[in-house]
């Protein structure tokens, strides 16, 4: 709960549900309460994680080491060797001649409760690998990824050794299923290095300052980084820092040493705000990591995994924004939290040929003078800075490093932030408020450099505050008390009431009247009695 004057911004807000957000408004006062194996996507990659090139594409397995794995962005975890669990059960193979049956779904186990092997894969080195005229990808080998029409999640599909790819093709043109893919392993949308910087010149260049006059952020909001753990103990980010999960192992993460990598982005997203220590994260709400190796499914199980727990931002900060299954798990994020999924926009020069995700929000980055400096595409919905950022990175410090893996988190900070400015906001809302505010520097309205614009994190926030609710007016008359409110369609009221300020005992009143004339609601409470009454209005989702 919150109190402040007269529909202000206030420094703490709770949720009820999951799903469900309450705010409660008072005649003086402001209340809100919450009431096969693996293929890798590319550049080059296209539909479905199949890559597209001049010559036949080339199908192996291979083992790979620390240096091999390195070739392709990939990272040999620090976590001990995947434990085998009991949640999750492993698809039988499905022969090649048996991928036309009629009931090929009763093959499929649906993700998340399906064990795809990335975990013990990716650990031991082996790989499947496809290549093609211009390109060399790995991915989880011995499963294919359906969607099947009708069906809640993506389901995985076991098929014979080295027929993944004909086995994607052919499940394809089945009539029940809606796509197919490889099960692809991804990269880290990062280039480290030592230097540092003296201060942080995003926050000046997207309004951070400006912003924070309306919300340094809420507790409630979380922000889930889907990546290797940051460091969870780090002194500018312990203090915002919730346990997790790991999927891979399917158990909670309590603590972690971190990589530099998910260390800058949460620093991005949540570094402590006004602790005379260190940098600023975009706002003071609260973070949590998701342990992945980098598999699609293993995204896809995280992306679930944070709905089902009320997470409403997810941060992935890797390439693979173009996966049709991670646009299935970004409408379920939708869905059930009301959320957003983020991912990078992909590091590098010229044209990226990947899909616009309905359900994924691609971020390019951007440098201090707004010049783009990432892959171009349709895939593109915003930029934000991320070209030598400065934020915390492990061991307690604080670094310099340049990626688009850096402008989504911040973009996730901004949206969390506008989540604590209005926790009524659904996602779209917030992304047509980031749309309508966002700093066009392209040809007018979306291109495929900036997408809608570089984020506007000040002329944002400023729309946020003008879309909450708010009370207008208080007054008697005819011996009805009768209170006033801006009216927002899409929200439901009530009108709640007591005898003395800071009494426990607030009630509804079951038989105020309600009226609404155009962008005006009026609640009148036909008997307030004549001892006195102190009112609120409560505004919910419904």
């Amino acid at each position: 709960m919150f109190n402040t004057a007269l529909a202000a911004p206030s420094q703490s807000l709770h949720c009820a549900t999951k799903s469900r957000w309450t705010w409660r408004l008072m005649a003086a006062r402001f209340m809100a309460a919450t009431l096969p194996w693996f293929t890798a996507g590319s550049p080059e990659t296209g539909a479905a994680g199949v890559p597209d090139a001049k010559m036949p594409p080339q199908l192996t397995y291979v083992t790979l080491d620390k240096t091999g794995m390195a070739q392709f962005g990939l990272t040999p975890s620090p976590l001990p060797y995947p434990v085998s669990r009991n949640d999750r059960r492993l698809p039988e193979v499905t022969i090649f001649s048996d991928l036309g049956i009629p009931d090929l779904i009763a093959r499929a186990i649906p993700l998340p409760k399906a064990d795809t092997q990335a975990g013990r894969n990716f650990f031991e080195g082996r790989f499947g690998r496809v290549q093609t005229e211009n390109d060399v990808r790995l991915f989880n080998p011995g499963i294919i990824l359906v969607k099947f029409r009708n069906a809640e999640h993506v389901a995985v599909l076991g098929v014979e050794p080295l027929r993944e790819l004909v086995a994607v093709r052919v499940v394809r043109q089945r009539s029940d299923v809606e796509f197919a893919e490889l099960d692809s392993f991804e990269q880290r949308q990062f280039n480290p290095n030592d230097a540092f910087l003296t201060n942080q010149w995003h926050h000046a260049v997207i309004g951070s300052f400006q912003a924070w006059d309306h919300s340094l952020g809420q507790p409630f909001v979380r922000v889930a980084l889907v990546d290797t753990p940051f460091q969870m103990d780090h002194p500018d980010l312990a203090a915002h820092t919730d346990p997790g999960w790991d999927i891979v192992n399917g158990v909670p993460v309590t603590a972690h040493s971190g990589i530099d990598h998910s260390t800058l982005g949460a620093g991005m997203v949540a570094a402590v705000i006004g602790n005379q220590l260190g940098v600023a994260g975009a706002c003071n709400c609260r973070i949590l990591p998701i342990n992945i190796n980098g598999a699609i499914s293993e995204m896809y199980a995280a992306v679930i995994w944070a709905a089902d727990h009320g997470v409403r931002v997810v941060n992935i900060s890797w390439t693979g924004a173009n996966s049709d299954s991670l646009n299935v798990a970004g409408n379920y994020l939708k869905v059930t939290a009301r959320g957003i999924l983020a991912m990078a926009g992909v590091n590098g020069t010229g044209f990226l040929d990947y899909t616009n995700q309905p359900h994924i929000y691609g971020i390019a980055m951007t440098d201090a003078a707004d010049n783009p400096r990432s892959r171009f595409g349709n895939h593109i919905d915003f930029a934000a800075p991320g070209w030598t950022i400065f934020s915390t990175v492990t061991g307690g410090g604080y670094g310099s490093d340049s990626g688009t893996s850096y402008s989504t988190p911040l973009f996730c900070g901004v949206v969390a932030a506008l989540f604590s400015i209005n926790p009524t906001l659904g996602p779209d809302e917030v992304i047509e408020l980031l749309k309508n505010s966002a700093t066009d520097l392209g040809p007018p309205g979306w291109d495929q450099y900036y997408g809608w614009g570089r984020i506007n994190f000040a002329a944002a926030a400023a729309a946020a505050e003008a879309s909450r609710p708010a009370i207008t007016s208080f007054q008697l008359s005819n011996g009805s008390a009768i209170v006033t409110v801006t009216n927002q369609p899409t929200l439901t009221f009530a009108l709640w009431k007591t005898s003395a300020l800071g009494s426990a005992t607030w009630g509804i009143v079951t038989n105020a009247v309600l009226s609404t004339n155009g962008d005006v609601l009026t609640l009148n409470d036909p008997a307030p009695g004549t001892g006195g009454n102190l009112y609120r209005v409560e505004a919910r989702v419904p």
